[in-house]
């Protein structure tokens, strides 16, 4: 199987579990809030950067809030002049999709990452991303 037929599939198979998130019969940890079973979430992102600078001021600042909420980087690839490590390079396979940045952030529940989304300490930071780059992003269920 092509690995863009295996993407795609990851794609849609991701689509579909994050609306069944909470019917794993599986799943042994329960959200505090609802009493539901909750599920590791992975946040991919696939960002343009147009001012390095500003951006720069941002993956610093915005690294001990991701950790402070609980969550952990698993990728963060690039070839910013400000990452000088080339094992770090995004390396386009098929297609024309080459992120400028390539970033998967794994949370412990969707409860969790709504939490940082929404904190005042993240709206003030997140200010410098949406000045200084370009983002798509999507939430899957991590795959057990």
């Amino acid at each position: 199987m092509k690995i863009k037929t295996q993407l795609l599939i990851f794609f849609l198979l991701g689509i579909i579990s994050v609306k069944a998130q909470n019917s794993d019969p599986h799943s042994n940890r329960e959200s505090a809030v609802t009493g539901m079973p909750s599920e590791k979430i992975l946040m991919v992102l696939d960002i343009t950067v147009h001012d390095s600078l500003q951006y720069q001021q941002y993956r610093l600042k915005v690294e001990p809030l991701i950790e402070k909420f609980g969550g952990i980087y698993l990728v963060r690839s690039g070839g910013m002049a400000f990452d000088p490590d080339p094992d770090r390079k995004v390396t386009p396979v098929e297609g024309n999709w080459n992120p400028n940045r390539f970033i998967i952030i794994r949370w412990d529940s969707m409860e969790q990452l709504q939490n940082f989304a929404t904190s005042e300490e993240y709206k003030t930071v997140a200010k410098l991303r949406e000045n200084s780059a370009s983002t798509k992003s999507i939430i899957v269920k991590e795959y057990h």
